[in-house]
């Protein structure tokens, strides 16, 4: 039994041969912008559900607000110049060895994590503009972006794959063991004295 989708394609084909060109067009870009439609639709749903859930810079952090505190902002930074090393060196290895997608999700990730660390306020000081908090939820996606990257670019069966999967629960976890107030509280005090 033929799917909708392969009798519409064989119609195209089967017009097409009979030199129906202009009307193939005509009725592709009319489908294109169905397409279209449905899927800003779509989009819009999206937004308007992840707006409903009321998530702020601050959400990621503060689902573990009440575990085990013991990584401060300071010790925070140099986790990321380590992790930033870490997929420098990952994507290099990878891509002398010809792993071209491990190379790439792992250059990707060395980038998420300087850019973000680069623009972090770890002092609390208001002199960068991604704060503490907000970068404890940057943080999350970079760790989600890394647990993905294996299959978004085909290595997921690989021994590369580990370093991603291994990172990402690392993440986790210093997300979790992280002391996000710690960051913010300068901050505030330093605009009340003002």
């Amino acid at each position: 039994m033929k799917s909708k989708n392969q009798s519409t394609a064989e119609n195209i084909a089967e017009r097409l041969s009979n030199g129906d060109v202009q009307d193939v067009i005509s009725e592709v870009s009319e489908r294109g912008e169905q397409v279209r439609e449905n899927l800003q639709e779509v989009g819009r749903e999206i937004h308007s559900r992840i707006k409903d859930l009321h998530i702020t810079s601050a959400t990621v952090p503060d689902v573990f607000r009440k575990s085990p505190k013991f990584i401060s902002p300071k010790v925070h930074r140099w986790l990321d110049v380590a992790v930033t090393g870490h997929y420098a060196v990952l994507s290099i290895v990878c891509a002398i060895r010809g792993r071209k997608g491990a190379a790439i999700a792992a250059a990707m990730n060395a980038g998420m994590v300087a850019g973000v660390s680069a623009f972090t306020d770890y002092e609390g000081n208001g002199e960068k503009p991604i704060s503490f908090k907000l970068h404890g939820t940057l943080d999350a996606v970079q760790a989600t972006t890394a647990a993905l990257a294996p299959m978004l670019h085909g290595f997921a069966g690989e021994p590369e794959a580990k370093f991603f999967y291994g990172q990402a629960a690392n993440e986790v976890a210093v997300i979790a063991s992280t002391d996000w107030d710690a960051g913010m509280r300068r901050r505030r005090l330093l605009r009340r004295a003002a």
